[in-house]
């Protein structure tokens, strides 16, 4: 059977809930599609960018991460090797951090998290933390994510205190990325760079539906993006 290599990009840490229920979602996704998983991490102190011989990229819960440039270089390296990327909570916000800098331009792009003063905040504070917090999404028809649930509604855990500043979204939107899924306030909480075959994220963490059982709809998408990336390698 084949076996596909995936890094986990962030600081591993047992107390965060999100980092328990990991190894349990990618257990489940792989028995669900059949494949066998070797997954390793990567700790953002040791992160400058060089992925050798990984199938997937997942960027973690945990920010901020102790060494935000390594985990910005990892994440444009996926991105320009088109390594299928997955990016949950935190690891969501880097992506856009890192497509803001590299491709847009915006050097002074910050994540608010990181520099409360900056001038361009694109990661900007919620209007209302979402510690524990779960409500219900909107998905978008088509997507990855929608396919994924099998329909256009989803429940959501949280544990998040930033989001997309809404005053940068039509220029992400505009430069190709996409939203995926919309809470019940309609403040978009899932977001993919169409330009790719599989580079999205969520604000929200799904590998914690692992904890009850549940396959994550966007965790089996992206193991999904792995194996067809493989299939296309010549």
């Amino acid at each position: 059977m084949t076996s596909y290599e995936i890094v986990l990009l962030g600081d591993q840490d047992a107390s965060i809930v999100a980092h328990q229920a990991i190894p349990q979602a990618l257990a489940l996704t792989a028995r669900a599609l059949g494949i066998t998983l070797r997954s390793r991490w990567l700790p953002s102190v040791a992160a400058d960018g060089a992925l050798a011989e990984c199938d997937g990229l997942w960027c973690v819960p945990g920010s901020p991460y102790r060494n935000r440039d390594g985990v910005l270089a990892s994440i444009r390296t996926a991105r320009e090797r088109r390594i299928p990327f997955l990016g949950t909570c935190g690891g969501l916000q880097y992506a856009l951090l890192e497509y803001a800098h590299a491709v847009l331009g915006w050097t002074d792009a910050a994540h608010a998290e990181e520099d409360p003063l900056t001038s361009r905040a694109l990661l900007a504070p919620l209007s209302c933390a979402r510690i524990e917090y779960h409500n219900e999404l909107r998905l978008e028809p088509g997507s990855r994510l929608a396919e994924g649930e099998g329909g256009l509604r989803a429940q959501a855990s949280y544990h998040c205190r930033f989001g997309v500043n809404p005053e940068y979204l039509p220029a992400l939107l505009a430069a190709g990325w996409r939203v995926l899924a919309w809470d019940e306030e309609e403040v978009p909480v899932a977001f993919e760079l169409a330009t790719q075959p599989c580079h999205f994220g969520t604000l929200y963490q799904p590998e914690r539906e692992a904890l009850t059982g549940r396959v994550p709809a966007a965790v089996r998408a992206w193991l999904e993006a792995v194996v067809a990336a493989r299939r296309l390698q010549p």
